[in-house]
């Protein structure tokens, strides 16, 4: 009997050894867990600041690299738009501003702007010209320059017309081609309009369209065309 007495706290001892010892693990387990949560949060925060930080840059870099524009006002046509300001501007003197031009028609050559070369040595233009006030309507005015086009330039293509144009609230025709029948030909652009004095402006632009041609286009402002024909 003596000898199973002592069995037993032995045995006792054995198993309260196992418990505490598995109580002391869980207890290492609970505390891992309950600090995941608090660094968790922490690393998924930064990558949302750092985008946010990286759009904030970007956006400031883009509206800085953006070319501002100034205006030009032309008093005798009473022609104000705006242009980039890295472009060079030549104002045609009114007195000696007449010639024919590939369009058919001898119009005055008002303002023309060029933008900076490229590395190829080409650049854009853009040109305003004035013709003797008419009494086409816009639509046949438009069609006998386009023929004229066609005529100066054999197997000219036509890209896209547009007859819902609009320059400084006046009703315009665009015409987007390319000067000759090969893909690379050259292209260019023809917008005419014609004021409420029935004076014609035809826009020149040789180049695609893109978004400088849009803004000076859009730009334009035609007060009044009684100053042009005065001076005819």
């Amino acid at each position: 009997m003596k000898h199973h007495i002592l069995i037993i706290p032995i045995l006792f001892l054995g198993l309260l050894f196992v418990i505490l010892t598995s109580g002391c693990t869980s207890n290492t387990n609970s505390s891992a867990v309950t600090i995941m949560p608090t660094i968790t949060p922490q690393t998924g925060a930064n990558p949302a600041s750092t985008l946010a930080t990286t759009n904030q840059m970007s956006n400031a870099v883009s509206t800085s690299t953006e070319t501002p524009y100034l205006t030009y006002t032309n008093p005798t046509y009473q022609l104000t738009m705006t242009y980039p300001a890295d472009w060079q501007v030549q104002e045609v003197d009114p007195v000696n501003c007449w010639a024919l031009r590939d369009y058919g028609s001898t119009t005055c050559n008002v303002v023309n702007f060029f933008s900076p070369t490229t590395e190829f040595g080409n650049y854009r233009t853009f040109s305003i010209d004035v013709d003797f006030p008419t009494t086409l309507t816009i639509e046949d005015y438009f069609n006998k320059d386009s023929g004229a086009l066609e005529t100066f330039y054999p197997g000219l293509q036509v890209v896209k017309t547009f007859f819902q144009q609009k320059v400084s609230n006046n009703k315009a025709y665009e015409l987007f081609f390319r000067k000759g029948d090969e893909n690379n030909a050259p292209p260019a652009i023809e917008v005419v309009t014609i004021t409420e004095n029935n004076v014609p402006y035809i826009i020149s632009y040789n180049a695609l369209e893109d978004q400088d041609f849009d803004n000076m286009l859009k730009s334009i402002q035609i007060a009044t065309a009684s100053s042009a024909t005065k001076q005819r």
